[in-house]
C-alpha cells in the first residue's frame, strides 16, 4: 500500500491521540490539526487520503466547513466524529452530519473495528464508476441473505441492517442511493424509520417490503401505508430474484456497474 496520511481535526489532545492509535494500527500516518483553520491552511499545502473531523471545536460547528473540506480534498473521504454535546443531542448531531454530506459518521467512542471498516469500504474499489449503494433494512436473517447476494450479484454496493436502530448507528450510511426498508420490524420499526429515512435523505428512493401481518393487517393496508409516509416502491413477499432487481433498478434511475 503506498503511503496513506489522515487528517485529525480535534481539539482535545487526548482524544486526538486515541484516535491517531486507532488510524495507526491500519498502517496509516497522521496529522493533528486544533482548529478548522489550521486543518484548512494544511490541506493547502499537503495532500491526505482521509479527513477525521470532530463536529464541535471550540463553540464551532465544522459541518458548515465541509463544503470547503470537500474542494481542498476532493478524493478523501469526511469522517465526521461526534459524541455530542451540551448543545445538542447526539442523534440531532448525527442526522445533521448525514444531511451535510458526510462520507462517513462515527459515534464516539469508536473503535479499530470502525476504522478498519470505513478504510475497507472507501479505498477497495477504485473504479471510476461508482457502484449504487442499496441499505436493506430486514429483520429476517434468511431473507436479508438472499436480498444482499442478488443485489451485490446485480452489480450494487450493499449495508444491510436487521433494524432501523441498527441502521442508523451503522457508519457506513452516510452516502445511501436506494433504502428496501421490510414494513414490519420489531424497535422503531420500518413505517416510523420511513418516516426517518425521509427525513435524513429526503431524496433518497425507498422500496418498501411486506407480506401484511397474518390475519391483522393486508399486504395492501401495509404497502398503502408505506406508500402514504414516502415510499417510492412496493415489493411483495415472496418475490422472485427477478423482480427484486427490477424495482431496484427503475428507482435507482441510472445503470450500475456489472462486475
Amino acid at each position: 500500500m503506498p503511503d496513506m496520511t489522515a487528517l485529525i481535526l480535534e481539539d482535545s489532545q487526548t482524544q486526538a491521540q486515541i484516535v491517531a492509535r486507532l488510524i495507526a494500527a491500519q498502517g496509516w500516518s497522521t496529522l493533528h490539526c486544533l482548529t478548522v483553520k489550521d486543518a484548512i491552511d494544511t490541506l493547502k499545502a499537503v495532500k491526505v487520503q482521509a479527513l477525521f473531523l470532530d463536529v464541535f471545536i471550540g463553540p464551532q460547528n465544522t459541518l458548515s466547513s465541509l463544503p470547503m473540506f470537500r474542494q481542498l480534498a476532493r478524493e478523501a473521504p469526511l469522517i465526521v466524529m461526534t459524541a455530542g454535546s451540551d448543545r445538542e443531542s447526539i442523534e440531532y448531531t448525527l442526522e445533521s452530519a448525514r444531511q451535510a454530506k458526510a462520507d462517513y459518521v462515527l459515534r464516539k467512542p469508536f473503535s479499530e473495528k470502525h476504522i478498519n471498516d470505513i478504510f475497507g469500504t472507501a479505498f477497495k474499489d477504485q473504479t471510476t464508476v461508482r457502484k449504487k449503494h442499496v441499505l436493506v433494512v430486514e429483520d429476517s436473517a434468511p431473507v436479508c441473505s438472499l436480498v444482499r447476494g442478488t443485489l451485490e450479484f446485480g452489480g450494487y454496493r450493499v449495508s444491510t441492517a436487521s433494524s432501523m436502530e441498527d441502521a442508523f448507528k451503522n457508519v457506513d450510511i452516510a452516502h445511501v442511493d436506494v433504502v428496501l426498508c421490510d414494513v414490519f420490524m420489531p424497535g422503531m420499526g420500518g413505517l416510523k424509520g420511513m418516516r426517518t429515512i425521509k427525513k435524513v435523505w429526503p431524496k433518497v428512493p425507498i422500496v418498501a417490503m411486506s407480506a401484511g401481518v397474518e390475519s391483522f393487517v393486508s399486504e395492501a393496508e401495509a404497502l398503502n401505508a408505506a406508500r402514504n409516509l414516502g415510499a417510492d416502491a412496493q415489493i411483495r413477499k415472496p418475490f422472485t430474484n427477478d423482480d427484486l432487481l427490477e424495482v431496484v433498478g427503475l428507482v435507482a434511475c441510472q445503470d450500475v456497474l456489472i462486475d
